[in-house]
Formats: C-alpha cells, structure tokens, sequence
C-alpha cells in the first residue's frame, strides 16, 4: 500500500510509472507506422488479436451470471465485431499495471475510466472522448470520527483520500493540493480497483475515496449509506488509451467511435449505464 503526499510540486503517479520504465529499458514491439488511417481496413500486424486490458468495475466490465457486461466493454465488443477484429480482453484491477502493459506493448489498448487529461495525453495516445463524466468523493452519510460529511473541496486539505493505485484520479487532486495550497494525503492499495475501494467506503474500512460518478452512482444503488454529491472535477472527457506509437488503431478507433456514437445503440447502452 502507498501513501502519498500531494504537494504542488509533487510527481504525478503515470510520470513516474514511465520514467521507471523507460530507466530499465523495457522492450517496445516494432510498428510500421504508415502514417495514414486505414480505420476501414485496420488489421493488427500478423493477424493478431487486439490485445485489451479492461478495468474491472461496474461501469466499464463485470460478470453477471457468467455473462460479460459494462459499458465500454459493449462498446467495443460491437465496434471490433463489425470491423472484423478479434479482441482478447484482459480483466484487471490495478491501473498501475495496466499502464506498464501498454507502454510495454503487452497490451494495444487501455479501457477503464480515464479522464482525458495533458498528463495522460502527454504519455499515451488516447481516443476521442467516449462519454462525459467527472470525479466525486465516496463517503459514508453517518458521521465518522464526529466530523460529519465533506461538503467542500476545502474540507480535504491535510486530510486522507484513497485511490486507486496508478488512476488519473491522482492528477486531479494534486492540482486541487496546488491550487488550495495545502497538502491533500492519498492512499493507493494494492489491487484495489475504484469500485472495492467505494464499498470498503460503504463499509467504514477506508474514510473516502474518489471515484468516477458513474461508478459512484451504482455502488450507491447497493449501499445506500453512501454520500456521493461532493464533486471533485468538473465534467470530463473519459477516454481510452493506446499504446505509444499505434497511430493506425488510434485513427481506427476514433472514426470507429464517433461512427458509433450517433447510433441507436449506443443510446441504449448509455442510458442503462450512465
């Protein structure tokens, strides 16, 4: 488990997961990169697989009596099938490691609750926006340690928040610490995805934590004790991540998703999960 201290200054948890990497020098796989779209036409080299790490959470993938579903997943589940690609999907829970497949070229393509943000742009190419979210804080509606419910952005200073190890999520509240002035500390447990981190939340083993509110709306349904109306962004683009250097899937992608997007079908899957 980490604990953090959010600083001004303080390093951002994906710069760091590249300048380790890049420090051992972990092997890239080789892409011709043509420089043009071929979205109609897009084959993985030798006929591969599209290799897909997929945050586990109610949102964007989980099983429902054996059965995959989520919103992304969905998603690109039909958008590859109508295109021809065959997609692996690669469950996990911990972003962090995610991160470190696709800058390994262990994985082509990143799914989950990403906010489209520069620090994120800055290492890994990412797609046009797939849906609109913003980030808010979990936490129980009774009073814990007799302080009652954060309402403000202000109540977070010097106190602790729990996150997902290696999430974007970081980014924002280091720039909430910068702009506020003062320290915001953050816990990043191993293994815990944003969802186990909102139950244990429900469940008066972690004090709060911050999650996507599309996520938080659903953990919600199921534990009602949970306050999620303290926001902590503004509305954010949520996108998917590329691995370095694949252009030609991040141009099929896009026009694949924007294609998508104005169909009845993604309506449909919007309004059950969003």
């Amino acid at each position: 488990m980490k604990q953090e201290k959010l600083r001004g200054r303080a390093p951002v948890v994906i710069a760091c997961v590249i300048i380790i990497l890049g420090a051992i020098g972990m092997m890239r796989r080789c892409k011709e990169d043509s420089g043009a779209s071929i979205a109609m036409q897009y084959v993985k080299p030798g006929g591969d697989t599209l290799a897909v790490a997929i945050e586990m959470s109610p949102l964007t993938y989980s099983l429902h009596n054996d059965t995959a579903e989520g919103f992304d997943y969905q998603i690109l589940r039909d958008i590859t099938a109508e295109h021809g690609i065959v997609a692996k999907f690669y469950p996990v829970a911990n972003l962090e490691d995610a991160f470190r497949g696709l800058y390994s070229h262990t994985y082509d393509l990143l799914v989950g609750s990403l906010p489209s943000t520069n620090t994120l742009k800055h290492h890994f190419p990412v797609t046009d926006a797939v849906y609109l979210d913003k980030q808010v804080l979990v936490q129980r509606r009774d009073s814990i340690g007799g302080r009652g419910p954060v309402t403000t952005q202000n109540q977070l200073l010097r106190d602790t928040v729990w996150v997902a190890e290696g999430s974007p999520y970081q980014t924002r509240l280091r720039n909430m610490s910068r702009e506020l002035g003062e320290s915001i500390y953050v816990v990043s447990p191993d293994k815990y995805s944003s969802e186990h981190l909102a139950i244990l939340t429900a469940l008066g083993e972690v004090k709060q934590a911050v999650v996507n509110e599309a996520i938080a709306r659903r953990i919600a349904a199921d534990y009602p004790i949970l306050d999620i109306d303290t926001q902590i962004s503004f509305n954010q683009f949520q996108c998917w991540a590329v691995a370095p250097g694949d252009s030609t899937l991040l141009d099929s992608l896009n026009v694949w998703l924007n294609s998508f997007k104005g169909t009845p079908a993604y309506h449909r899957l919007a309004e059950k999960y969003l």
